[in-house]
């Protein structure tokens, strides 16, 4: 691919259209008037499009002297007899003539189309550029207004409407001025009735505009219907797990279904449109040269060959631009206005104008540079590169004076911070604390200066590194993730992998920290993903830290590691603060802020403690504790994490990502690296051309066989009823000609020229024989004209039936095939296994959804039916001259065997260039993702700009392949238009020639000659539409792709277990294995083990033990090997749904969907409001959902985005009572809450579960240590499976490990609890003693002492 040049850069075209804006925007402020993209727009590329304008009305006039030319022609075989007016000179003069003016028009029409097309793509790229510009710097206020649909078709749809916007706006100006000129040729030859077609053109101008205002109105709300099918279609995708293990398909299934019903309906009334345009201007020509034609002959003048073969290929002129450019100059342009007024929108929301005072030090010129590409100086000298715990700088630090600030605007607001005052100097360590949805997090951003302040002043002197409450980590390797754009030095890099505990883990990804992660880090666990975050605000070197609690989701021996040698001692000497829930670490802070409700209190820990308030309750038995041994870490409590309205913008990132493997793909450094080091899997790129197995199921999906043979025979009829009326018009006039040379044999027609308007040379008596000649008359007994004007009429009303009715037919097939299609893929998605959507990113999925179909329902039709009917035309018009003039052979077949050698080669071409292109977009739309998914962190490291750049770098990739693209089928065109304009020269020098031998009349010839011209700019539009057909029908063949994925197992089958199964909730596991791919590893190992009715067992281990992969087998979202019953029955027996319905599950990452909140508790409509409001009262949310307006009604944010994590993770809860189950899964749903929410959640399910079995995932021993029996699961094993007081004897075991890194204290206290609970449950066994499991059971005396591995026992329930 060629390089970008320079005038075609994004950044340069950005910044242009930027700084037009911005003048646009400052005189609109003087003039008091509202500011207009479209003349930023017009500011920036107005000359030039003008310039362009020029060349257009140079080709059309070329165009209009072509068919004075062919009546000069033709007048030639008019006059042979008896006495020929015209030498055989002056003949090949015209033809000579004829063929430099085809060429003209070629060279000119192209250059025109190409540099038009040019200005089209810049102006698309400079949009794009400066909407992500805008994006980056939106505020949190405005993040919340903005919507995914709006996102999404802003840069997927709305600037793509400049690619086609522009192309023909010329014509708007055009069209009357060909109009004024053809009027002009036609005078001399029909008089005023020469009038009649360019009226009737213009009385439909009305018509054309009212049809490009209906069709705008139509694409508007089809726009806003693809928004929300869009937005539906993210939430279900991105909650695909959720809605499987809460089997919601069918609810969400309608919900997809309505929206697409409506959407397709106005898809469908603007296709309809759009097939009325098209079957029109294939019959614009007859319909008027029949009203004209007829006309004329019926009021006794004469229709000659000479005069309707002048007329005939001007109205194809003026058909072409009136019937064809001037309605598509007012439909694009009115999308395009749409679009602009869509992205003007978006460029007047709200930008980010912080109130924090931020200085940055002089060290922030690496601040720059591109997060993939190192700097050049990256080997400069290792003291400058090297962190310091010693050296600090006394003018960095935080000072927050009276900070009142809220995410709402306006005098109502609700305030998320009151009055807040403190400073953080260096060396000092702040700790925040406080309920959930207090306001920590609100008050990063404030400092961030990402949340409006409404009154005080936040001062942050110094550079800032800043961990965000959701670890962010974007697509590319471990290192760059870390790295952010800082030059590599080793020994400064080793220290912070240390110091983040991020050592083990590089040794076991399969390429240490080059290895690639996936979309939002899915290759890695919550755990690493916190401490990458960590590294990268690490090594970035700052002199201010912003820590959102790093160690929320990291077990006891690394939460200890990165308090004391990260945030304690390699930041020891800088301002920290520490958003946590962590209590046990509070004394190790120099101040501790205590949030309640965005009001605090601030003090030491001394000070808090003596000060009586609630805090010092809450820290006198831990206090305590620590002086027993200070040196100890206590196990780290995970918090939960508040969730602002701000952040509704990871829901946008999500919808928008797509092939995110590829995001830094395209980046120099990249290329140095293996794409096998990734896990995640890459989107395939088709090869090769599109089978004919892919257009049958299309247009199957579309019409069954019978219909589709149906609308064939009606797609030829109406070919052959269009030849037949051309060729019945042809025998017309020679009747007419012969008739007038026998009626006056003295009298001579001619119409010869030397100039281009005035066209006709008289013989003596000029007036009279003007008067005898051009207007003559003919009597009824000569020719029979109402005869053959009513054949002709019939003829043309069939025209009309015929193609009005094969083009409404394709479009109804076409758009019908679409909605099936989607139906389709839509049931293949939800009916995917959960792997799919564990190797596929959401943008990739969404992407099939969105442009995939997208092009189905807009582009294809239009491009089929193009194809269809020009192709039948060239073949009626090619066949048709080669049976009247079998000599066009001679030069036909070898120009055929040229174009299909041609063709082959551009197909090939232009596939790879198309799907080049489209792999090229993708990095766009990932940047932009990982951009909006971690836009606090861009903005905490000021970044915006680097970032900026490299999706100027990525647009810039897609302007290459886009340019080749369009340099690809401008060449094809120039060839095949080449190609057709020697046809059309062989075919009028071949008429002239074989005029005798295959006695050619006057008729004849003029019909072969516009025949032939006709050919010119149709044949080269068919073949490229045909291959556009090819590139198109890719979308249908990704989409047929997911029709295809096989389902996982049947959602319901013939064996059900009774109503009340499971009646006890017995689990047995026998060999339960799972692999998650077929080559891939065991993550389960055969694991053997029973869990007793109404048990609580609590599954313990390290990162990538196996925990969440067993519960993923217990609701079977990825199929097991071996055998594991409930109650004595096989789940693999039973369907999907019927075994996810009676266990109920509540997962670690809380999903609700948009819609109201009794929709998320109930989607079914199966509870009462009364059962609702007490599931809602046992978890202690009633209150507040009673505070709200519309009660259970309340509209859910994206994602649920206005509730904090906590109160999401509460209503999951409430789920899973509201399902009153047996069975209780949870999975690590404590782990990112806050100490109260925990003991909430813990104490719910205790009192409310305590009939049931309920199975927890933790990384808090504390929080499954009163459980009846503990799983220690490793590498995918049962290494221990028993009470935990009886597993704590073990010296050597796994548990007893794993709390013994907690530390002393916080083991004693462990152990406590697990000895408490042993005592409850066996009350017989006073002194803790060591009973073995079998010796507990009735059924010990069945079990062999030794011999055996496994046992399996069947029992009768």
């Amino acid at each position: 691919m060629y390089k970008v040049t320079k005038e075609d850069s994004a950044s340069h075209l950005a910044d242009k259209l930027e700084r037009a804006w911005n003048r646009e925007v400052k005189r609109s402020r003087q003039q008091k008037r509202k500011a207009s993209l479209l003349r930023a727009f017009i500011n920036v590329f107005g000359g030039e499009f003008m310039f362009l304008g020029l060349i257009a009305f140079i080709e059309s006039c070329w165009m209009l002297l072509l068919p004075v030319l062919i009546s000069h022609i033709v007048s030639h075989f008019a006059s042979t007899q008896p006495s020929p007016s015209l030498d055989i000179k002056s003949v090949y003069g015209f033809a000579g003539g004829f063929s430099i003016c085809i060429i003209c028009s070629l060279v000119t029409g192209h250059q025109y189309h190409f540099r038009i097309s040019r200005l089209g793509m810049k102006i698309r790229v400079c949009a794009t550029a400066f909407v992500y510009r805008k994006a980056v710097r939106l505020s949190g206020v405005a993040l919340g207004k903005t919507t995914v649909g709006q996102l999404v078709n802003i840069l997927s749809n709305d600037v793509n409407r400049f690619d086609q916007g522009v192309i023909f706006l010329h014509y708007l100006w055009i069209a009357p001025l060909q109009l004024c000129i053809v009027s002009a040729l036609l005078w001399p030859a029909f008089g005023p009735y020469s009038l009649l077609g360019p009226v009737i053109f213009c009385l439909l101008s009305p018509f054309q505009a009212y049809m490009g205002r209906l069709f705008s109105k139509l694409r508007s709300k089809t726009a806003l219907l693809t928004d929300e099918r869009v937005r539906i279609m993210n939430e279900i995708i991105s909650g695909m797990r959720v809605v499987k293990i809460y089997t919601w398909e069918k609810p969400f299934a309608e919900l997809v279904r309505i929206a697409r019903r409506n959407e397709v309906k106005k898809v469908m009334s603007a296709s309809y449109l759009r097939a009325f345009n098209l079957a029109f201007f294939f019959s614009a020509t007859n319909l008027i040269a029949f009203v004209t034609f007829v006309t004329y002959s019926l009021t006794g003048n004469a229709l000659l060959p000479s005069k309707v073969y002048l007329a005939i290929p001007l109205y194809n002129v003026i058909r072409l631009t009136l019937v064809l450019f001037v309605p598509f100059a007012v439909m694009n342009g009115m999308e395009s206005r749409i679009s602009i007024k869509r992205i003007q929108a978006f460029l007047e929301l709200e930008e980010l104008s912080p109130k924090t005072d931020r200085k940055s030090p002089s060290n922030g010129d690496l601040h720059m540079n591109s997060i993939m590409l190192h700097n050049k100086d990256g080997e400069e000298s290792q003291e400058n590169m090297e962190l310091s715990e010693t050296q600090s700088k006394s003018d960095v630090g935080i000072n927050v004076t009276n900070l009142t600030g809220s995410w709402e605007m306006g005098e109502d607001a609700m305030l998320t911070l009151e009055d807040l005052s403190f400073s953080v100097g260096p060396g000092e360590l702040l700790a925040v604390i406080g309920p959930v949805g207090c306001g920590k997090s609100s008050l990063l951003m404030a400092l961030l200066g990402e949340m409006p302040n409404q009154t005080g002043t936040v001062s942050v002197e110094g550079k800032i590194g800043y961990t965000a409450q959701q670890p962010w980590v974007f697509s590319g390797t471990l290192r760059n993730n870390i790295l952010f754009g800082e030059p590599y030095n080793k020994s400064r890099y080793e220290r912070v992998i240390k110091n983040c505990a991020l050592k083990k883990d590089l040794e076991q990804l399969p390429a240490g920290d080059m290895t690639l992660v996936g979309e939002r880090g899915v290759t890695l666990s919550g755990g690493q993903r916190a401490r990458v975050s960590l590294a990268r605000a690490v090594y970035n070197n700052a002199d201010v830290f912003l820590l959102d609690d790093p160690l929320s989701a990291v077990d006891t021996t690394v939460g200890r590691q990165l308090f004391e040698d990260c945030i304690s001692g390699l930041l020891a000497n800088k301002p920290r603060i520490l958003v946590t829930h962590q209590l046990q670490y509070l004394h190790d802070a120099d101040k501790i802020l205590i949030l309640k409700k965005g009001k605090g209190v601030i003090g030491t820990y001394e000070e808090l403690e003596e000060s009586g308030i609630d805090f010092a309750l809450l820290l006198k038995e831990r206090k305590k504790e620590e002086k027993d041994d200070e040196n100890d870490a206590d196990f780290p409590v995970p918090r939960k994490r508040t969730v602002s309205d701000a952040c509704s913008v990871m829901s946008i990132a999500s919808a928008i990502s797509e092939e995110s493997h590829r995001l830094l793909e395209y980046e120099s450094n990249m290329e140095k690296e293996d794409e096998d080091l990734g896990q995640l899997s890459g989107e395939e790129k088709a090869a090769g051309s599109i089978g004919v197995k892919v257009y049958m199921r299309f247009f199957l999906a579309g019409c069954s066989m019978l219909f589709f043979m149906f609308f064939m025979v009606i797609n030829l009829t109406a070919q052959g009823v269009i030849n037949v009326a051309d060729w019945w018009l042809a025998e017309w006039t020679y009747a007419e000609e012969n008739a007038l040379r026998s009626g006056d044999g003295n009298s001579t027609f001619t119409y010869t020229s030397s100039d281009l308007i005035t066209v006709n040379i008289y013989q003596p008596d000029e007036l009279q024989r003007y008067k005898e000649t051009d207007l003559p008359t003919t009597s009824p007994d000569e020719v029979d004209s109402v005869w053959y004007a009513w054949i002709y009429s019939c003829l043309v009303l069939g025209i009309v039936i015929f193609s009005f009715g094969r083009t409404f037919l394709l479009y109804f097939i076409m758009v019908n095939a679409s909605k099936n299609l989607h139906n389709q893929m839509f049931n293949s998605i939800i009916r995917a296994p959960m792997q799919f959507f564990d190797s596929n990113p959401v943008g990739r999925i969404l992407n099939r959804f969105a442009k995939d179909i997208g092009f189905m329902d807009e582009l294809l039709p239009t491009t089929m039916g193009d194809f269809n009917q020009i192709s039948l035309m060239v073949l009626g018009v090619v066949i048709f001259i080669c049976v009247l003039n079998p000599m066009v052979l001679l030069f036909t077949l070898p120009l055929c065997v040229i174009f299909i050698f041609v063709r082959m080669f551009f197909l090939q071409t232009s596939r790879d260039v198309k799907r080049l292109e489209g792999i090229t977009r993708s990095p766009v739309f990932s940047h932009l993702s990982a951009t909006l998914q971690g836009l606090s962190t861009v903005r905490a490291f000021q970044a915006e700009q680097k970032f900026c750049q490299i999706f100027d770098n990525h647009q810039d990739l897609h302007t290459q392949a886009w340019f080749l693209f369009l340099s690809t089928t401008r060449w094809f065109g120039v060839v095949i238009d080449s190609l057709s304009a020697v046809f059309v020269i062989g075919v009028a020098f071949s008429c002239i020639i074989a005029a005798d031998i295959f006695k050619l009349d006057s008729g004849l010839v003029g019909l072969s000659l516009s025949y032939a011209l006709s050919l010119m700019g149709a044949f080269q539009w068919g073949v490229r539409q045909s291959a556009e057909v090819e590139n198109q029908m890719t979308s249908t063949e990704r989409v047929l792709e997911y029709v295809d994925i096989k389902p996982e197992a049947d959602l319901e089958t013939d064996f059900k277990p009774g109503p009340d199964w499971p009646k006890y909730g017995l689990i047995t596991l026998e060999g339960a294995s799972l692999r998650y791919t077929e080559d891939g590893p065991d993550v389960l190992k055969k694991l053997y083990g029973c869990i007793r009715a109404k048990e609580k067992v609590g599954i313990v281990g390290r990162t990538g033990a196996g925990k969440s992969s067993l519960m993923t087998v217990l609701m079977r979202i990825a199929e097991p090997k071996g055998t594991i019953m409930i109650d004595g029955v096989d789940i693999t027996d039973i369907g999907l749904h019927h075994l996810r319905q009676k266990l109920s599950f509540i997962p670690q990452d809380p999903v609700l969907f948009s819609g109201t909140l009794r929709k998320n508790l109930d989607p079914f409509t199966e509870q009462t409001d009364m059962d609702i409001w007490r599931a809602l009262e046992e978890v202690q949310l009633k209150p507040d959902i009673e505070c709200l307006d519309d009660g259970l009604h309340t509209k859910m944010a994206e994602g649920g985005s206005n509730f904090s994590v906590g109160q999401r993770q509460l209503v999951c809860l409430a789920r899973a009572i509201l399902r009153r189950n047996r069975i209780l899964i949870v999975d690590e749903a404590t782990a990112n809450v806050d100490l109260r929410t925990d003991r909430l959640i813990q104490s719910t399910i205790r009192d409310r579960f305590r009939h049931c079995t309920v199975l927890t995932v933790a990384h808090r021993l504390n929080t499954v240590m009163d459980s009846d029996r503990i799983m220690v699961l490793d590498h995918g094993k049962i290494m221990e499976f028993d009470e935990p007081y009886i597993l704590l004897q073990k010296e050597d075991g796994f548990l007893t490990k794993m709390v013994l890194e907690a530390g002393k204290t916080e083991a004693g206290k462990l152990i406590d609890i697990a000895k408490k609970k042993y005592d409850e449950s066996n009350p017989e066994d006073l002194y803790g003693l060591h009973i073995k499991d079998s010796e507990r059971s009735h059924l010990s005396s069945f079990i062999p002492s030794h011999g055996y591995r496994a046992l399996n026992i069947e029992t009768s329930l």
